[in-house]
């Protein structure tokens, strides 16, 4: 796919959300599950945790994720050995973020990939881990949810936005007003979609494809995109 032309983001090895999630209730000196937003970060048994608020912040070793009655939970190690509040939050520590994206990278390149941005996994961008990713990489595709337009005046690459055109996120009416707005307009505009899912058809990669095309679009990788913007 290189060689043919596409550009390679890093994504983390194991789809890690590498941006804090909240809690949905406190979490209790003693308690053994962080109730949360999502449960994301109990994806992968072992990972180191730390819970936090304006006031405290422990850690914690997740074991495993599940849900009951009071919502989707991370299960733990061992119990909590202090209270955070419920308007706390969840996230990886700074050195397995970087352990995380230092070894995705050294896989992609491994491969004989070049790693030319970065793509946050579920859109967790907050907190610490946009300071780690913009000391990495000169690009991110997805720094906030929706839109997909980004004006050029001022444009900061590592904080982009796309616009999924997956059949149940988009309309072709949107698309097309959407590619309509990119060449109207001074903006770089990004789409994204999952080709995992059935949501993703060829007819719709097709239709985003020719509908680009027919407002006289180029279909660029970012990395092209930031190099032809540099040179204006």
């Amino acid at each position: 796919m290189q060689d043919d032309g596409w550009g390679v983001l890093s994504h983390t090895y194991r789809h890690r959300a590498l941006g804090h999630i909240g809690l949905t209730e406190p979490a209790r000196e003693g308690d053994a599950r962080l109730y949360v937003e999502a449960n994301r970060h109990g994806a992968v048994e072992g990972d180191p945790l730390v819970i936090f608020d304006e006031e405290t912040e422990t850690t914690a070793t997740a074991v495993g994720r599940g849900s009951d009655s009071s919502g989707e939970y991370v299960e733990l190690e061992a119990p909590l050995a202090e209270t955070v509040g419920s308007s706390g939050y969840v996230r990886y520590p700074e050195s397995l973020m970087r352990e995380v994206l230092e070894r995705t990278d050294d896989r992609l390149e491994s491969w004989g990939l070049d790693v030319t941005g970065f793509v946050y996994p579920y859109g967790r961008y907050d907190g610490l881990a946009e300071d780690v990713v913009r000391e990495r990489y000169p690009a991110v595709a997805n720094h906030r949810y929706g839109g997909g337009h980004n004006e050029l005046a001022g444009l900061d690459p590592t904080a982009m936005r796309r616009m999924y055109v997956e059949t149940d996120k988009a309309s072709e009416n949107e698309i097309d007003a959407f590619m309509r707005t990119a060449a109207d307009e001074s903006v770089l505009a990004i789409v994204g979609a999952h080709t995992q899912y059935d949501t993703l058809t060829e007819e719709r990669l097709r239709y985003t494809v020719e509908a680009a095309l027919e407002h006289d679009l180029a279909i660029v990788t970012i990395e092209e995109a930031l190099a032809r913007l540099a040179e204006l």
